[in-house]
């Protein structure tokens, strides 16, 4: 896949992975792309801070997000018309260790599953000696999601994120006016 068609897919998965509403001066911007994964940043001005971080595999549909307010596991499916206030799990089975995680926020499309620091870390962990992981939404057949590149893209989210990591890489935001997600 060409840089221009990855972008074009990136952008088609942002809109409908998050819910940040579209302002002129808004900025989204890539910040690292390895093997299968990318992450991005997302800023009010292109001076300001980032507000939004994710980390994401788009042909699996499976993402990693981060604002002030907390960090998920999403995983969309356009087939899917979910109702308002989906309850379930969202499960992720990566280098034989199984995360449930209730599902916390849903569209119609996409269920969220709401995640401490600490537990995020356990799953990157496990993502970081793996070459792929199994994620189950409720009762839907498992979806299995490449790993490859995800150690490199990972680590800036994290650095991105705010959320100190020194054993799987990431750290503190220079850019960041306070540190998110503590």
């Amino acid at each position: 896949m060409n840089f221009r068609a990855l972008l074009v897919c990136v952008s088609l998965l942002f809109v409908s992975l998050t819910a940040l509403p579209a302002r002129a001066d808004d900025q989204l911007v890539p910040i690292a792309q390895a093997g299968d994964w990318i992450a991005m940043e997302h800023t009010d001005s292109i001076i300001g801070a980032p507000d939004m971080c994710m980390a994401f595999e788009p042909s699996d549909r499976f993402a990693v997000r981060s604002d002030e307010d907390d960090v998920e596991f999403r995983l969309s499916d356009e087939s899917w018309s979910l109702p308002a206030n989906v309850s379930g799990t969202l499960e992720i089975d990566v280098n034989g260790n199984k995360y449930p995680f209730s599902i916390t926020a849903n569209t119609s499309s996409m269920v969220a599953a709401t995640v401490s620091d600490a537990q995020l870390l356990s799953v990157v962990a496990d993502m970081n000696k793996a070459g792929s992981m199994s994620v189950i939404a409720g009762s839907a057949a498992p979806i299995d999601v490449s790993l490859n590149g995800s150690n490199t893209v990972l680590t800036a989210f994290l650095t991105c994120a705010n959320i100190q990591a020194p054993n799987l890489g990431g750290g503190t935001n220079p850019f960041s006016t306070s540190p998110a997600n503590q």
